[in-house]
C-alpha cells in the first residue's frame, strides 16, 4: 500500500502533457488538415483557377437549363421570313441561314461540346492510365512493348489518325468520342509510367512487396493514388482539347446530324457567310474559346495545388 502510496505522489509531482499535445508550437495552434484539404485550398488560393471554375458551373448549369434561358427550339423553330437576322430584338444572338435562333443552338450545342470532352478525357485516361501502369510496375519486355506502341501512336499526326478513324467508322457522336479517345491516350501513357517509376521504388512499395502483398493490390492501394494528382491534372487540360478537336472535326464536316446544335457544326454552317455575317461564326467560337480557357485555367490550379513545391 505504502509503494501504490509513493508512486500516486511521484506521478502528481511529474508535469502532465497538455491537451493539445502535438496541435500547438509555441502557442500557436496547428489546423488539422489531410492531403486533399491542402490541396483543396492551394487550389482557392489561386484566383485565376476560382474564375475559370466559377465560369464552368455558369457555362455547365446555363446549357444543362438551356430551357430555362430560351424559349426556342435549336432544330424545330426554323424562321424563313427571318433568315439570318443579325443580333439584337428577339433573337439575341441573330438567326442562322435557316432562321433558327443562334442563342438556342449555342445553349443546346454546348451540351453536346462539353459532354464530348469529358467522355474522351475519361476514356483516354482509363486506357492510358491502365497502360501507364502496367508498363510502369512491371517494366521490362512488357514496358518495352507497351511504350513501343505508344510511340507509334504518337507518331500519327493527331487529327489526321482521328479523321482516319471516323471515315472508317462513320460519323456519329460515339464515333467521335471513339476517335478521339484512341488519338489521346498516348499522353495520359507516358504521363502515368513516369510517375510510376519514381513510385515503385520507394519504401513504402518495397516494404508492401516484403510483406507479400499481391501485384495488384499495390498498383491500386499505394501506386495508383499517388498518381491521381498528375491524372487529374491532365484529365482537365484533355476535356478542353477534345472539346477543340471535337469542333475540328465537325467543322471539317465530320458531325453526325448538321440539324443537331453543336458548337463545331455551328461554325460549319456559318463558314459560307464568313464575310457577311460574321457573327454566325464569331458567336461559337467565342463561347468555345471561353470553355476551354475556363478550363485551361483550372487545370493551371490543380497542377499548382497537387505541386509539393507550393507547399509551405
Amino acid at each position: 500500500m505504502n509503494q501504490d502510496n509513493d508512486k500516486k505522489r511521484r506521478d502528481e509531482k511529474l508535469p502532465q502533457a497538455p491537451e493539445s499535445a502535438g496541435k500547438e508550437i509555441g502557442g500557436e495552434a496547428l489546423p488539422v488538415t489531410n492531403y486533399w484539404a491542402n490541396v483543396v485550398r492551394l487550389f482557392f488560393k489561386n484566383k485565376m483557377a476560382v474564375v475559370g471554375l466559377v465560369m464552368m458551373i455558369i457555362i455547365i448549369f446555363m446549357c444543362c437549363a438551356a430551357p430555362l434561358f430560351t424559349k426556342y427550339d435549336p432544330v424545330a423553330d426554323m424562321e424563313y421570313y427571318n433568315v439570318k437576322q443579325p443580333p439584337g430584338g428577339d433573337h439575341w444572338l441573330g438567326t442562322d441561314h435557316v432562321g433558327r435562333d443562334v442563342w438556342s443552338r449555342l445553349l443546346y450545342g454546348g451540351r453536346t461540346s462539353v459532354l464530348t470532352g469529358v467522355l474522351v478525357a475519361l476514356f483516354a485516361g482509363v486506357i492510358g492510365v491502365t497502360v501507364g501502369l502496367v508498363a510502369g510496375y512491371f517494366g521490362g519486355v512488357i514496358d518495352a512493348v507497351l511504350m513501343r506502341f505508344t510511340d507509334i501512336m504518337l507518331s500519327f499526326p493527331f487529327m489526321i489518325l482521328a479523321i482516319a478513324i471516323m471515315a472508317a467508322l462513320g460519323s456519329s457522336q460515339r464515333n467521335i468520342v471513339i476517335s478521339l479517345a484512341v488519338t489521346s491516350w498516348p499522353g495520359f501513357a507516358r504521363l502515368t509510367r513516369s510517375q510510376v517509376l519514381t513510385i515503385k521504388n520507394s519504401e513504402y512499395v518495397e516494404s508492401a512487396k516484403v510483406a507479400g502483398f499481391k501485384n495488384a493490390r499495390i498498383i491500386f492501394k499505394h501506386v495508383l493514388p499517388n498518381c491521381m494528382g498528375t491524372f487529374i491534372i491532365q484529365l482537365t487540360l484533355t476535356i478542353g482539347g477534345a472539346i477543340l478537336s471535337a469542333a475540328g472535326l465537325a467543322y471539317l464536316g465530320m458531325s453526325p446530324n448538321i440539324a443537331e446544335p453543336e458548337w463545331g457544326a455551328m461554325l460549319n454552317d456559318g463558314k459560307p457567310y464568313l464575310q457577311t455575317h460574321a457573327y454566325l461564326t464569331t458567336i461559337p467560337g467565342i463561347a468555345i474559346s471561353i470553355t476551354v480557357l475556363a478550363i485551361n485555367w483550372i487545370g493551371d490550379g490543380l497542377r499548382d495545388a497537387f505541386d509539393p513545391k507550393m507547399r509551405k
